[in-house]
């Protein structure tokens, strides 16, 4: 696969003096905390404090402390770790003791659950908004956090808070760690920000118990032929409509096709998707990246203005060569199986539809799919039939390559949705060349 390149990176610190001209202004403005050198120690919550009992109440209310990892808070914090180039990055819940780690890309592996008051997140959520730490061991507000005397030998810190209910509870942070001492450019700060409002739409859809999930009735694409290739999908809805939406289509002999998956649950996210799929289906000669450009100019403010956003896979295939031209928008759930067994997963490098930075080019990327090659393309409802993380896509494969043709894979796929309830809309797409 190959990928334009668009990585920003957090700055290298200063070599001396007070630091870059905009700590001192545009930061403050943001509410930003940079924690200086001659600061005071920061005061440890209190396992009683009021605070800590409402962050409690609602991490329970959301239900997402159990359970482990999952693949929607897994793609934030891969993007983050890839998009700054740091060492770890984490998604932490703060109970009113202790913080669970509910995801982290790591080179070192942390406890999922570790006493709140030894963390930089437990002595920074008291902060009003972001705090950034170009060096830990020379701060004495965290020079004596063990991560930072003892290994990993943290220097480097910079957290968002992420706020859920209608007071906007702090429940938590998404973070970024780093071994040597540096600074965030204002754009890598709102770059950090944007993904912890995705991490709060992923934590707030699970506590939307009142919405409905399900099907848009009446929007499966119809069949299409496609010379040397098979195209075939199902969608198993969670509720009545649902948010996630597939279709193809073919044009001057490309074939088109589309996965997405719009946040949050019901009728909401159904007419989201509808919208989306609209959009989509009026640029359907365009090239991916052309087309999903126009797409989010068009509806990236309707996302906004509902507080929600859309993961989605656009792609043309040129059945010829078997050249499939792509544009993911935070998706991310793409099996490649390959004819040789072997197997691959198509990442993201880009936030969803309605969080992407306005201007910021997107990633595009490019694959052949060989003789014998199969795509499968998913939401992420798939990942709950098995553990919720990218495990699951080659559980998936092995229910492919079990199954003697698509129908009965697509069954199969139903059937277990049916026996391991995902909790969530579920969609799959099957793309295969015949060998």
């Amino acid at each position: 696969m190959e990928h334009s390149s668009r990585v920003r990176r957090a700055a290298a610190p200063p070599s001396g003096g007070d630091g870059p001209p905009f700590w001192g202004q545009a930061l403050s403005d943001r509410r930003v905390t940079v924690v200086c050198m001659d600061q005071e120690p920061a005061t440890t919550i209190e396992k009683a404090s009021p605070d800590a009992v409402r962050r409690a109440a609602l991490l329970a209310a959301l239900d997402v402390v159990e359970g482990g990892p999952e693949e929607r808070f897994e793609r934030i914090t891969r993007i983050a770790r890839e998009a700054f180039g740091v060492t770890g990055s984490f998604l932490n819940l703060a109970g009113d003791s202790t913080l669970t780690i509910k995801s982290q890309q790591s080179a070192t592996v942390f406890d999922p659950v570790i006493p709140l008051q030894d963390t930089f997140c437990g002595r920074t959520l008291a902060q009003p908004g972001p705090v950034v730490v170009p060096d830990a061991l020379a701060d004495p507000a965290f020079a004596d956090l063990p991560m930072v005397t003892d290994d990993p030998n943290v220097r480097f810190y910079a957290g968002v808070p992420l706020r859920v209910g209608e007071d906007d509870v702090k429940v938590g942070t998404l973070c970024l760690i780093d071994q040597a001492p540096r600074t965030l450019e204002p754009d890598d700060l709102a770059l950090l920000e944007e993904l912890g409002v995705w991490a709060e739409r992923e934590l707030a859809a699970g506590a939307d118990e009142d919405r409905l999930r399900g099907v848009l009735a009446g929007l499966e694409p119809s069949s299409v032929d496609v010379p040397g290739y098979r195209v075939a999908g199902t969608s198993v809805p969670h509720g009545v409509v649902s948010g996630d939406f597939h279709d193809w289509h073919l044009t001057d002999g490309a074939l088109h096709f589309t996965v997405a998956d719009v946040m949050g649950k019901g009728m909401s996210a159904g007419l989201l998707a509808a919208g989306i799929r609209g959009a989509l289906l009026a640029r359907g000669d365009q090239a991916p990246q052309d087309a999903v450009a126009a797409l989010e100019a068009q509806v990236a403010p309707e996302l906004s203005r509902a507080e929600s956003f859309a993961t989605l896979f656009h792609a043309r295939l040129t059945p010829e060569t078997g050249l499939v031209e792509f544009t993911d928008a935070g998706h991310g759930l793409v099996l490649h199986l390959r004819a040789d067994g072997t197997e691959g997963i198509l990442r993201s490098f880009d936030l969803p539809i309605g969080l992407h930075p306005v201007g910021i080019e997107r990633v595009s990327g490019t694959v052949v799919l060989a003789p014998g090659d199969v795509f499968v393309v998913v939401s992420d409802g798939v990942l709950e039939l098995w553990d919720s993380t990218l495990a699951s896509l080659s559980r998936l494969g092995e229910v492919y390559r079990g199954a003697p043709d698509i129908p009965t894979f697509l069954q199969r796929v139903r059937a277990r949705a049916v026996e391991h309830d995902p909790g969530d809309d579920l969609t799959v797409v099957v793309i295969a060349r015949d060998a």
